[in-house]
């Protein structure tokens, strides 16, 4: 599947004073629920880097001024791996064209799956000339977020055919509560009191605990 930043999937933020950009503000007007930058609870790898300066912790340190720099063949990776099977909303990617020129990426595919050697086919976006941040929605029909215990970013395409990338920060949100039941959370937002919800459930998941005491 390919989306194009023009459909919603992308926001940008301008660069502000400060060297900072928040977040928050770039994700969709349909986000429901509250939401975390959940980026620290995993382990992350990369493809290369240009040594001194240019890595793993220039991605983390919202400061817009560093940035990860690629130094090796396309695609270029970032590999997050958690401890467990984890809620993922979103991944946030701050680029700037203006400033990286042919090091900003033009096309990446993300990943998710249980392992490193066990991935989905992927989602593609395009950006076409990208000034802040992009978001790349990783949620269900319903809204919910996906589950796994691997995200990997590949950038398979620079602008101006870029050989090495830029990507000037990196963010992975979740939510801040496991989401409802999909029957209780039907049932809240058509009215009904929480107090008056039956002790019948619809997913397995929920349903597996209605017998215990």
């Amino acid at each position: 599947m390919e989306v194009d930043e023009n459909d919603a999937l992308e926001n940008q933020t301008p660069k502000k004073d400060n060297g900072t950009a928040p977040w928050i503000a770039s994700l969709p007007k349909n986000n429901v629920g509250d939401v975390r930058d959940i980026s620290n609870q995993a382990f992350w790898t990369l493809s290369s880097c240009k040594t001194d300066g240019f890595g793993i912790q220039q991605l983390l340190d919202d400061d817009l001024e560093q940035y990860w720099q690629s130094d090796g063949p396309q695609p270029h990776t970032v590999t997050i791996e958690f401890s467990k099977k984890t809620n993922i909303s979103y991944l946030l990617l701050y680029l700037d064209y203006k400033t990286d020129e042919s090091y900003t990426p033009s096309k990446v595919v993300v990943r998710l799956g249980s392992s490193v050697l066990d991935v989905d086919e992927g989602l593609t976006v395009v950006f076409s000339e990208p000034v802040g941040w992009q978001v790349i929605d990783l949620r269900d029909a319903d809204g919910g977020p996906s589950r796994a215990f691997v995200l990997q970013l590949q950038v398979v395409q620079n602008h101006q055919n870029g050989r090495d990338t830029h990507i000037r920060q990196m963010r992975i949100i979740g939510p801040t509560r496991a989401r409802l039941d999909t029957g209780i959370k039907t049932m809240i937002n058509a009215g009904t009191s929480i107090s008056n919800v039956p002790l019948k459930f619809t997913s397995q998941t929920i349903a597996q605990f209605a017998n215990i005491r």
